[in-house]
């Protein structure tokens, strides 16, 4: 059975200023074992290009997100190879409704930059998004812009499988809503194509309705999925629940498993509606947070590489590993290139853990075929002469 949440989609409103637009209302369908993640889905599509108009809608999400009980924005960009050396073409951010920032072609991109800045910059509000680690490079590389407390929902979902004892991996977007929230996104795979057979899609003016709802997916349900996350990591048995006091001023000292001492902000989720407020869910989200912030340190990989033509056999550099097999360890880079690392030691490394490396050779096919420094584990590990 599914009830269906009206979004009057006769009243999708085509009024289109120079400032900004309205692409309407979603029709959305939602199972009825996970409605109550879902609060309010009848959110208006705003898309901004204006630079006062930026600031009064970054204003606009301020206050509402603040007057909230939890304090929450989605995330996410869309634009031409996203990454460190990528172009952002707009910012998605779903709160009370869903504004698509235009970036690339804004009337006054400094005036975008600062305004976008002291939001993302905001230590109050927790920032939900999936695989954040090449929206924060692109954004701190090229905008000096660095986000901070993010629920990234892909490092929630390892920590599930962790604490289940299964296997690592990194989870879709779309597999992760089919598994928690039994969305299915399965008519996002004709927009995929044309991004496939047209990367540079994102750059061109202006940017269709169909886009625009198909970048809109990636953030409208990211609320809901973080939430329904931290009740299933509530579920498991034995996720750390630090032991916790809080001082006067309102903040929670903590230590997490390893011993190192960090505080919690319990502005954050003050007030915050039952689902959040049993069972320290709240200490679940940060924990999460915490988790999430190796992520973001990702914008920092191979800062010292200014340009990739200057890559050559023998040179150092870090890989953050993302995947594995009884052949290969594979790592992101922060470059435009990946790594692949041959006839490593198996069970020895985690996903999302950090190795430093020495590039062997360069592929044909975007990659690096690298040999781990500090290991006799992996092929040629041995700088060449």
């Amino acid at each position: 059975m599914y009830r269906y949440l009206e979004k009057c989609a006769s009243c999708i409103t085509l009024k289109r200023r120079i400032s900004s637009a309205s692409y309407g209302y979603l029709n959305l369908s939602v199972n009825d074992k996970v409605v109550r993640y879902f609060e309010d889905l009848k959110k208006n599509i705003i898309y901004i290009n204006d630079s006062k108009e930026c600031k009064k809608y970054i204003n606009e999400i301020e206050k509402n997100v603040m007057n909230e009980n939890l304090k929450i924005i989605g995330l996410d960009i869309e634009g031409y190879k996203i990454g460190r050396n990528g172009t952002v073409s707009i910012i998605q951010v779903c709160a009370k409704d869903i504004y698509i920032f235009d970036l690339y072609k804004c009337d006054n991109s400094y005036l975008f930059v600062k305004y976008l800045k002291e939001l993302f910059e905001n230590k109050n509000i927790i920032k939900v998004a999936h695989d954040c680690r090449e929206d924060c490079s692109i954004l701190f590389n090229q905008y000096n812009i660095n986000l901070n407390n993010i629920f990234d929902t892909q490092i929630a979902y390892n920590l599930i499988l962790k604490k289940s004892k299964k296997e690592l991996y990194q989870i879709s977007y779309d597999d992760l809503l089919y598994k928690c929230l039994f969305l299915n996104n399965n008519h996002k795979i004709y927009f995929h194509k044309i991004i496939s057979l047209d990367n540079k899609i994102y750059l061109k003016r202006p940017i269709s309705k169909e886009l625009i709802h198909y970048a809109v997916q990636d953030v409208l349900y990211l609320k809901p999925l973080m939430l329904n996350l931290v009740d299933t990591l509530r579920n498991i048995e034995n996720v750390p629940r630090e032991d916790s006091e809080s001082d006067e001023n309102g903040t929670t000292e903590n230590y997490d498993q390893s011993g190192n001492h960090s505080k919690l902000n319990l502005d954050l989720c003050k007030d915050t509606q039952p689902i959040i407020e049993e069972n320290n869910n709240f200490h679940l989200i940060n924990y999460v947070i915490e988790k999430s912030q190796k992520y973001i340190d990702y914008q920092y990989l191979n800062s010292h590489i200014k340009n990739e033509k200057h890559l050559q056999k023998g040179m150092i550099i870090e890989g953050m590993i993302v995947s594995c097999n009884n052949t290969n360890l594979y790592v992101k880079l922060n470059l435009s290139k990946r790594g692949v690392i041959k006839k490593f030691m198996n069970n020895t490394y985690e996903i999302g853990d950090i190795v430093k490396c020495v590039i062997l050779d360069f592929c044909e096919n975007d990659f690096i075929k690298l040999g781990l420094l500090d290991s006799s584990t992996s092929e040629m590990a041995t700088i060449p002469k």
